[in-house]
Parts: C-alpha cells; sequence; structure tokens
C-alpha cells in the first residue's frame, strides 16, 4: 500500500499576494499567482495520510500518485518564467479535479451475495492455487438459505469452493468443499471431497456432518489436505468438526497450469454441460477466501480467523487471498496480484 507523504517545496510565501509584471509600458500585463500557490497548499494538506490499497478506507492504485505528480507540475509552472495567466487557470481546474478523483477512489466495504442459479466467481484461465502435497482452503460463509438449483443429474448440494475437474470420468480430480441443500438429507452437512482418479471409486469424501444451521449466521470454515497421509481435517468456527482419510491422492489435470477455481459454485458444470452453468451454487454471502500452499495448524486456523489478513507478505505459504469485503472490480484480483477472478449475478451488499 502506498501511504502519500508528499510535502511541498515553494518559493513563494503563499501568504502574500503575488504579482509578476510581463511586457512593459501600457501593455504590461499582470499575473496573479497567489491562487494557483494556494490551491497547491490545499492539494498537499488534503492528501496527508492517504493510503492507496485494496481495502476499505484507502483509495484506489494510483489515484494519490496522479495528484502527487500535478502538484509537482503545478510548481513547475509558478517557476517557469515567462509564466501566462491561462496556464496558472488550468492548473487550478486540474489540481481541483485530481482531489475530486481521489475523493470518488474511496473504497467502502462491501460483501458478495450469491444467489442460486444467477451468481458465480471463477478464476478465468486454469490456474494451479493449490499444491499436491499438502494445502488449506478457507473462508467465511454466511448462508441465506440452505436452497439452491441442482447441478448435472440429482447434484443437489451447494458449493462453497471448487475447482472444475472433481467429476466423474477422466479428468476426475481437484476438490471440492460443499454442503446439502435442503433437497438432500441431512441438510447443512458439510464435506470435503477430492477426485483421485478415472477409475471408480472417482473421489473421495472426509464429512463433518451437519454443520451449516443457523441462517444468517457467519461460519468459519476451514478444509486441510495431506498427501503424504492421505487425510483431511474440517474445521468450523476454529473447532475440528470432521476428519477422515482419503480413499487415493488428490489428482489435477494440471494442463494449462491446472484447474480453475469457483468461489460459490461448482465450474465443473460449465465445461462438462454448458446448460448447467452456475448450479450447485450457494445462497448466501462468501468472504475471506484463503489458500495456503501448507496444511495449517488448529492453532494457525484458530489465531487468524475471525479478521482479515493485513501485511501479506509476511505469509509464505499464502497462495491466494481475496477479501471480497470491497466491491474492487471485475476481474477481482487477489491480494497478492496474481490472479483473478471474473464475477456474473453477485450482488454487492452492505456488511452485517
Amino acid at each position: 500500500m502506498k501511504k502519500s507523504t508528499f510535502k511541498i517545496f515553494l518559493n513563494i510565501k503563499p501568504v502574500l499576494l503575488i504579482l509578476f509584471i510581463v511586457g512593459c509600458g501600457e501593455d504590461s500585463i499582470i499575473i496573479d499567482t497567489q491562487a494557483l500557490d494556494q490551491k497547491i497548499v490545499e492539494a498537499t494538506s488534503f492528501l496527508d495520510g492517504k493510503e492507496e490499497g485494496t481495502q476499505p478506507g484507502f483509495y484506489s492504485n494510483r489515484t494519490i500518485t496522479k495528484l502527487e505528480n500535478r502538484i509537482e507540475w503545478a510548481q513547475g509552472i509558478l517557476a517557469s518564467n515567462p509564466i501566462e495567466q491561462k496556464l496558472i487557470d488550468n492548473a487550478i481546474l486540474i489540481l481541483d479535479a485530481g482531489i475530486e478523483s481521489i475523493k470518488a477512489s474511496e473504497i467502502f466495504s462491501k460483501y458478495p451475495k450469491f444467489t442460486p442459479g444467477t451468481s458465480s466467481m471463477v478464476s478465468p484461465g486454469n490456474i494451479a492455487y493449490a499444491p499436491l502435497d499438502e494445502f488449506t482452503v478457507e473462508c467465511r460463509f454466511k448462508p441465506a438459505s440452505l436452497n439452491s438449483v441442482s447441478g448435472y443429474g440429482n447434484e443437489i448440494v451447494a458449493h462453497i469452493l471448487c475447482t472444475d475437474h472433481q467429476y466423474v470420468g477422466a479428468d476426475t480430480g481437484g476438490y471440492a468443499l460443499r454442503y446439502y441443500t435442503n433437497d438432500l438429507s441431512p441438510a447443512g452437512q458439510l464435506e470435503f471431497l477430492v477426485g483421485i482418479g478415472a477409475a471408480p471409486p472417482y473421489w473421495s469424501v472426509v464429512n463433518a456432518g451437519v454443520q451449516i444451521q443457523e441462517l444468517n449466521k457467519w461460519y468459519h470454515i476451514a478444509a486441510t489436505y495431506n498427501a503424504s497421509t492421505l487425510t483431511s481435517k474440517i474445521y468450523v468456527d476454529g473447532v475440528l468438526a470432521g476428519e477422515g482419510t482419503f480413499a487415493g491422492p488428490m489428482v489435477h489435470d494440471m494442463a494449462n497450469g491446472g484447474p480453475r477455481l469457483g468461489i460459490g459454485y461448482s465450474p465443473m458444470w460449465d465445461i462438462t454441460d454448458p446448460a448447467w452453468n452456475r448450479r450447485s451454487n450457494v445462497d448466501g454471502q462468501i468472504i475471506d477466501v484463503r489458500i495456503w500452499g501448507k496444511e495449517l495448524s488448529s492453532s494457525e486456523i484458530n489465531d487468524r480467523k475471525d479478521d482479515f489478513l493485513t501485511n501479506i507478505s509476511q505469509y509464505t505459504s499464502l497462495n491466494a487471498y481475496w477479501p471480497l469485503n470491497a466491491q474492487m472490480g471485475n476481474p477481482i484480483m487477489d491480494a497478492t496480484g496474481k490472479y483473478g477472478l471474473n464475477v456474473e449475478g453477485v450482488d454487492w451488499v452492505e456488511p452485517n
């Protein structure tokens, strides 16, 4: 994040009325520089303490830098010889526009609301977000209902996080963190599954039991994977809710870098049958999506489960991170600046 520490260095004291006389005799022109002098002071004071960033309370990238450059340019006009009134007047307008641009770029907190059959977030290309040896996925989820739109066949589950190669067939692989909807008993049962290859049983599941019960409540959910032990652990609000052993190691179709990632829905239907696009998605809000290149411990999950991450450079095993706490355009880049998500049909709502 960039914090403005811009300072002004003027040879002209702003408290004085500065007049330049250009020419001589009856044709002399008086140039008034005081207004621009004062506007430079105003713009510099306005920048004080403001920071560029991607989180609420910050300002969009480059807006502060752009105004700093404009201030330097305006100072150059004051130092120029000869000086023209029209240049001074134009510089004042440009500085005013820069101030207004920064005001309009302030980032306010908004959370994404997913609607069954309508909403999706998916990586725009095949990217391997998780290594094959061990990883952890986690997020915060607030269900509005346990309804969804069924996926292919009788797939009546809702996907919180999912890759697009988790289905029966030659490309079976990847992972899915999902729960049973009202159309499947017991509703609210949470599970983490991985694709283990093209032969039966195709995928293997670790079950955490019924965990998603209370509506309009925030849940922190994390799932770990360890290939050396073939084990997974599922945590809900920092408490171990389920653990188990998979029938085989997770596989990926690593062509073009690996499978896509879907948030709030299952992207595998996009390529299996476009008619089933945006199926098996959640009805609710998802924020704070993190993908780690290691199996997090219980204490690591608990220490960070309630707050958005800051100073992410300190987390060397953090592969990708979407806070999803502000509407930051489309695609939405993750906090590492490496990965994007294409967004469709998502409503951005006030946090509550």
